[in-house]
């Protein structure tokens, strides 16, 4: 039986458009990656402040290769470093640094390729823990800063509208960290209710997520969110046996989230070769599957997975193509549905005019195989000159030979002012 549910991919641009007052920060990358790169304070020694991000940062830009994936772009090529290479490297020396300094007595928690390793950049490690817990609460409080905001400026009303016109019959998984898409649409399904006993936080239950008897549009925070935080209470053998340690629970916002991180120790897990990971109420960083391993982002990912076998319609929107887990499961598009596949894909493409007939050097290494895998072409310059030669001149859509892919290339605001041909599309 055909299914007539629209699966929604939500990456992390989808909020740049958005009217801000002046004093929130931008939640572009370039953004996050500036504020987070700011000296840290140093809780064992208040009168120092700690820059090992700005460090790892600098020795990054002096050893890593410069992008030169697009020669048609002026300018000497340099390396692209962001905010997740850095945490990345935090987490590994924080995984290592035990054994460098002889203190990993515990072999479930020892790197098994640590010994043939050695560091080359000095850092406390004793400070390491501090700066990852500042590092995530900036993050969440550059989100916070939007998504506290999204409802007070009418100016922002086509992103709200946006979602209410798409809920109905809709499952939207979420890269972001917000709860826009909560306060845009207000009745879904996300897994979590109320616990027997706390009044505190939400449990999640994954049968409420995939039975779903009332068809209800489903949020997924497949990275997590800012309303997420780790159990808060201190009786804990009601779960101790159904909820694992590093499992989440929702809090009713970020400012309760915020209160219980401040100045929290927590134990963190491993990986099955060793080393150790920060889990937090959001995933970032280079490892991301390895931090699936919880709730709710397990059962979210399953619930991906479902939607992928069984909803031939996609929106992508805002997405980087960065993460390769997603694209694995975007690409069984072709494999599940073939030719009945309906997808759109909402991105900012900033391709002059006379440049497109080598227009695929404007796409990223895996959204350009992603385009090509759908549109049937051999290459990434193909992909381009096939979209634009089918663009409609009024709104900008772009759409591929075969039927199956719409580009809206202006960014998100625009793609909304286009969502009736959106409609029109995905129902083709």
């Amino acid at each position: 039986m055909e299914n007539n549910r629209t699966t929604f991919l939500i990456g992390a641009g989808t909020p740049l458009d958005l009217v801000l007052p002046q004093d929130v920060i931008k939640p572009a990358t370039a953004e996050i990656t500036n504020d987070i790169r700011r000296a840290y304070t140093d809780y064992l020694t208040p009168d120092n402040t700690i820059t090992i991000v700005d460090d790892i940062y600098n020795w990054l830009m002096e050893n890593y290769p410069p992008d030169r994936s697009n020669p048609y772009v002026g300018g000497t090529p340099t390396p692209y470093i962001h905010f997740e290479h850095l945490f990345h490297v935090l987490e590994m020396l924080d995984a290592y640094s035990w054994v460098w300094s002889r203190n990993s007595k515990n072999p479930n928690l020892y790197p098994v390729f640590a010994p043939f390793t050695k560091p080359n950049i000095g850092f406390d490690p004793n400070t390491l823990r501090s700066v990852m817990d500042q590092f995530i609460l900036r993050i969440m409080d550059i989100v916070n800063g939007y998504d506290s905001n999204i409802m007070k400026e009418q100016a922002n009303e086509w992103y709200w509208r946006f979602y209410q016109q798409f809920a109905e019959n809709s499952d939207f998984f979420v890269l972001n960290y917000d709860t826009t898409i909560e306060k845009s649409i207000e009745n879904y399904e996300d897994g979590f209710e109320p616990d027997e006993i706390q009044d505190a936080f939400l449990r999640f239950n994954p049968k409420k997520l995939f039975e779903n008897p009332n068809g209800l549009p489903t949020i997924n925070h497949l990275h997590g969110c800012i309303n997420y935080y780790f159990q808060s209470y201190k009786d804990l053998n009601k779960d101790i046996y159904t909820f694992l340690f590093h499992d989440l629970y929702k809090y009713p916002d970020y400012a309760t989230v915020k209160g219980l991180m401040t100045g929290r120790g927590q134990s963190q897990p491993c990986t099955q070769s060793g080393e150790t990971y920060y889990s937090s109420p959001i995933v970032t960083g280079l490892r991301k599957t390895d931090k699936l391993n919880c709730v709710p982002f397990d059962f979210y990912h399953a619930n991906m997975t479902n939607c992928i076998i069984r909803n031939h319609k996609l929106v992508i929107a805002g997405y980087s193509f960065g993460d390769l887990y997603c694209n694995n499961l975007l690409e069984r598009m072709n494999f599940l549905h073939s030719n009945q596949k309906r997808i759109v894909l909402i991105d900012f493409w900033n391709i002059p005019k006379g440049d497109r007939m080598h227009g695929g050097y404007w796409l990223s290494q895996n959204q350009g195989k992603f385009l090509c895998r759908i549109t049937d072409c051999g290459d990434f310059d193909e992909v381009i000159r096939q979209l634009y030669k089918n663009e409609n001149p009024r709104t900008g859509a772009l759409y591929s030979d075969n039927g199956c892919l719409m580009v809206l290339p202006k960014g998100f605001k625009h793609a909304a002012s286009c969502s009736d041909e959106i409609l029109a599309f995905l129902n083709s």
